[in-house]
């Protein structure tokens, strides 16, 4: 794609786009007419997404954004959107002690320090600009506790926090940010994870669509709403999830049978 048609178009990053709400952000951005920069981890997926998506205004990079250099391999690529889609995450079950070290550090990078360094690059070009919106995509998980989750709990906490203070600090600049809190939503991540079982044991008006996020969240992005729970059923939960019958509803809806 020309860097003239670059230039017209409003420029929008999204990670993690070959799937789910990714997928579901690049194709609503390119039906209202932004210029996307779209990246992803795995090749063929990537490419079957890219084929699918079939929008000419958009280009896509591969990119492990579970370690440093994969976010200054996308930092160095793509000059400063308007606005970022930080969504790039995997689903992660494991017991205390029961994940290498390895995965440990590369799981809380990609969903917490990773978005970060991300934003910290690109903030700075933002302020300058004068305009932008962030969007970060964290989980109900955390504001309510997630046993043999917890890495993944605590690293949805840290970025939901992380935003929440950057929208503030932000908001005399110009510049939203906006971070999404969705429960269970109908994507390939719980089956990439060994979750299957989730999708027989959650009911189904716990499900909401990655369309369905996508639209809530646009429009509190929209309204520079700090923080968007997607989903009616989710809304009026929320204010519950630490209670500890809610608790123990949760663990006992979620949990994996014998084998």
């Amino acid at each position: 794609m020309s860097n003239d048609l670059e230039r017209e178009k409003p420029k929008a990053l999204i990670t993690g786009f070959s799937s789910g709400i990714g997928f579901a952000y690049a194709q609503h951005l390119a039906s209202q007419g932004w210029y996307l920069e779209l990246v992803s981890q795995d090749p063929t997926r990537a490419q079957k997404a890219f084929e699918t998506l079939a929008y000419p205004y958009s280009r896509y990079h591969l990119a492990d954004l579970s370690n440093v250099e994969g976010i200054k391999k996308v930092t160095e690529k793509v000059n400063s959107p308007e606005l970022i889609i930080a969504n790039a995450g995997i689903t992660k079950f494991g017991e205390v002690g029961g994940l290498k070290e390895s995965e440990r550090k590369d799981l809380f990078y990609l969903l917490c320090l990773g978005v970060i360094d991300l934003l910290e690059e690109y903030v700075p070009r933002m302020i300058k600009a004068g305009k932008g919106r962030i969007v970060i995509v964290s989980s109900i998980g955390a504001i309510t506790p997630m046993p043999k989750s917890s890495i993944y709990a605590s690293a949805k906490s840290a970025i939901n926090s992380y935003g929440q203070s950057l929208a503030k600090e932000l908001y005399s600049k110009n510049i939203s940010v906006t971070v999404s809190l969705p429960g269970y939503v109908k994507t390939e991540a719980h089956a990439k994870a060994g979750l299957n079982h989730l999708r027989h044991k959650v009911p189904r008006w716990m499900w909401v669509s990655a369309n369905q996020v996508v639209l809530e969240t646009e429009k509190a992005s929209l309204n520079k709403r700090s923080k968007v729970i997607p989903g009616f059923v989710y809304k009026l939960a929320s204010p519950f999830l630490n209670m500890s019958l809610a608790n123990k509803l949760w663990n006992k809806m979620t949990k994996r049978g014998k084998t």
